[in-house]
């Protein structure tokens, strides 16, 4: 990793906390903020530059506070700098779960999250004490629009699908009558894990970038875990270990309600991140992000099957043909 040349308003912040000597960025995929590692003889941490979206900042510190009284592995706070936006916290290594999870036993690395997420979900009661936005159908009309708005003219198809496709899922929204008062990681993805090869069991898994928190639907981050937009690895535990999330947590609903719950909203998923592939890589002006394009649109077509929703399955037959 090449060493970056700091900007002034890190470098003194760090340096007077640790003192290092040693200062990289760390790839940070699509999003906007900034991470460096730094480290010298006896300490190490990375900084989080939130200084692109204050709102981020805040809410990250607020979940932050739920999280840490929650027996989870997620990154020790060192220091904040509420006037610059930058917090210094534990650095959780380089063993990301999408570097490793087709060269190491995949239902146990999956269980280790699973777990993580059933102790999350299991004090998801105390999360009214948290200033947490709730999901509802302006949220998830925001998420679909991205497919609308990019993916449908991507393919030239005509405003009128496009105005149908609204109609057509806030109907089935509105029909499906949710009442959501879970936690939501809402990122909670193999790119937002780390193995942690020291620690015992589910503490194993140490979760990140949980910023985009959301009171919603419980079983949102097993499919955000399970149906991963950019890698295909085998999916032959999938059944089981939602069943095994389901029946190890709180539920107040049916397990038919929350399997149509969980591919209602993962089918909207797949498609606002077809839609923000499409996106990404017409402001970027390459092709970074559609080289996913076939792997999202083979777990959509997945969830759309479970889902059996013959409304849905006919407007999507309708655009995914044009």
């Amino acid at each position: 990793m090449k060493i970056l040349e700091f900007s002034n308003t890190i470098s003194s912040l760090v340096k007077m906390k640790f003192n290092f000597n040693e200062v990289y960025q760390i790839e940070s995929g699509a999003s906007q903020k900034k991470i460096y590692r730094f480290k010298n003889k006896d300490k190490e941490g990375v900084v989080v530059d939130f200084s692109y979206n204050y709102k981020d900042f805040d809410s990250f510190l607020e979940v932050n506070k739920f999280l840490s009284t929650i027996n989870i592995s997620i990154p020790k706070i060192f220091d904040i700098d509420e006037s610059k936006h930058l917090i210094l916290m534990e650095d959780f290594g380089n063993k990301r779960y999408d570097n490793i999870i087709n060269s190491m036993d995949i239902k146990d690395l999956m269980l280790n999250s699973i777990n993580s997420l059933i102790e999350i979900q299991n004090s998801s009661q105390l999360i009214t004490n948290y200033n947490l936005d709730k999901y509802n159908f302006s949220s998830f009309k925001i998420e679909i629009a991205e497919f609308v708005d990019f993916y449908l003219p991507f393919k030239n198809i005509s405003k009128s699908i496009a105005d149908e496709f609204f109609v057509i899922w806030h109907s089935e929204f509105e029909n499906l009558n949710f009442n959501w008062n879970s936690f939501v990681h809402k990122d909670f993805e193999l790119s937002n894990l780390m193995y942690l090869h020291n620690r015992e069991d589910h503490l194993k898994c140490g979760i990140l970038d949980y910023q985009n928190a959301f009171i919603g639907f419980s079983g949102w981050d097993m499919f955000s875990l399970l149906e991963n937009p950019r890698i295909y690895f085998d999916d032959k535990y999938n059944d089981e270990l939602i069943e095994y999330f389901f029946n190890n947590t709180n539920q107040h609903l049916s397990f038919d309600e929350f399997l149509t719950q969980y591919y209602f909203l993962n089918t909207a998923r797949q498609s606002r991140i077809i839609g923000r592939w499409i996106n990404l890589d017409k402001k970027n002006k390459n092709n970074n992000y559609s080289k996913y394009l076939d792997v999202t649109t083979k777990r959509l077509k997945k969830s759309l099957y479970y889902l059996q929703n013959q409304k849905l399955s006919k407007l999507y037959s309708k655009v995914m043909a044009e």
